[in-house]
């Protein structure tokens, strides 16, 4: 099958939405599709070129990204135990994804730290609990 090429002129770009918060440019340059992400607004935006299969359809790519993203942070979640929206609000955050899986394990760590030490605490309430109420019942008989 032949390569699927949307030829786009030189001089002229394509541009998609991605949730509002990413542009696509897509230029055919020698036949080959590349893209330029630009994250963020204004002056302060980062661009980040990547090849695209020539497959894929110019208007498929914001809905596979963004759908790339969700299984991403659906594996996150799954993996540390928290919901997907806190992944998203630590994601928020930080200025990519391999800090927010840093940060959600650290996260995971301090969580199951916390678990720890209420467990033993409430062990040891437990075990105060039924020394008292063993020592009330084999207590020192009363004069009557």
């Amino acid at each position: 099958m032949a390569p699927h090429l949307h030829h786009v002129p030189s001089s002229a770009s394509t541009q998609a939405q991605a949730g509002g918060k990413a542009t696509a440019v897509i230029k055919d340059e020698d036949k080959e599709k590349s893209i330029e992400v630009f994250s963020g607004s204004g002056a302060d935006a980062d661009a980040v070129r990547v090849q695209l299969d020539p497959q894929i359809h110019p208007v498929d790519i914001a809905p596979f990204t963004q759908f790339g993203f969700d299984e991403r942070v659906k594996q996150l979640a799954n993996h540390s135990g928290f919901q997907p929206v806190m992944i998203r609000n630590v994601y928020k955050h930080v200025s990519n994804f391999k800090r927010t899986k840093k940060i959600v394990k650290a996260m995971h760590t301090a969580a199951l730290e916390c678990a720890k030490a209420e467990i033993e605490g409430q062990e040891v309430e437990e075990l105060y609990a039924s020394d008292e109420s063993e020592n009330d019942g084999a207590g020192v008989m009363s004069k009557s």
